[in-house]
């Protein structure tokens, strides 16, 4: 199997790997770059460090308009992804060609987990995720799943594992072992990463840009710290069972920092 071929396996389909992959819209002073997006591991905090640098470097004068809308809703003067913004040729060589930065970040695998269903599925949240969790279960669309059950329900069911991207396995949505990357960051270590990737993109004159950081600002926050202290022995085993892949992951990525 050729090395796109195996990449594209770890997706949907096409579309859904063109949507993780942000690449500059247009020649901004530094190397070509490859960010591929993770949700739930600091994809506002790196998208609004991108966005910000290249507004910089491309000469404008007053620092650019940030807002959770925008930031998600790619200013097409600055980074493109998408089917829509990315032809198959460049995608392919962003992915596997010479000269490319490639980077991405990931997060402690418990953390995102029930971020994820903080931000997604506890009451109050946006129901789309929890209407089409249920209708994968075959449920009516309003019936509540507490966090425990999601758990136990992510241990025991690869669809459900696999259907939204916001808990889907992060070795798969950033297809561990099979992109080249030049950086891969934590969000345990974001101060790190941001440093590592302003360097490497923008020099040292990006160092001196101002750059909204999204943990304190946005209100991009959930509740996640409390219900991740209120899980039980039983919750942890559900997460090590349903995510062992990622915890190895993540466990070497972060042995190399501090090798």
């Amino acid at each position: 199997m050729s090395p796109i071929k195996e990449i594209l396996a770890n997706y949907r389909n096409r579309r859904h790997l063109l949507q993780n992959m942000h690449l500059p819209a247009k020649p901004y002073g530094g190397p070509d770059f490859l960010y591929m997006k993770n949700h739930k591991a600091a994809c506002t905090n790196v998208l609004t460090l991108l966005i910000t640098q290249m507004h910089h470097a491309l000469g404008g004068e007053q620092a650019p308009e940030i807002s959770m809308d925008g930031v998600h809703n790619l200013p097409t003067d600055y980074l493109r992804a998408g089917a829509r913004g990315l032809n198959w040729e460049t995608a392919q060589d962003a992915l596997t060609g010479p000269g490319w930065f490639r980077f991405t970040m990931v997060r402690d695998p418990l953390s995102r987990t029930v971020s994820a269903w903080s931000d997604k599925l506890q009451p109050g949240s946006n129901p789309r995720h929890l209407r089409d969790l249920n209708t994968y279960l075959g449920r009516p669309a309003d019936t509540e799943i507490n966090l425990p059950a999601f758990l136990d329900l992510l241990a025991q069911d690869d669809g459900a594992r696999d259907l939204d991207r916001h808990w889907r396995p992060q070795h798969k949505e950033i297809s561990y072992g099979l992109v080249s990357y030049d950086l891969i960051g934590r969000v345990e270590a974001m101060d790190d990463a941001r440093r590592a990737i302003t360097r490497a993109l923008f020099g040292a004159g990006g160092e001196a840009v101002e750059v909204i950081d999204t943990r304190k600002h946005l209100g991009h926050r959930t509740a996640s710290q409390q219900h991740r202290d209120s899980l039980t022995a039983a919750d942890r085993r559900n997460v090590d069972r349903a995510f062992a892949r990622d915890f190895e992951m993540y466990e070497k990525i972060a042995g190399m920092e501090a090798a």
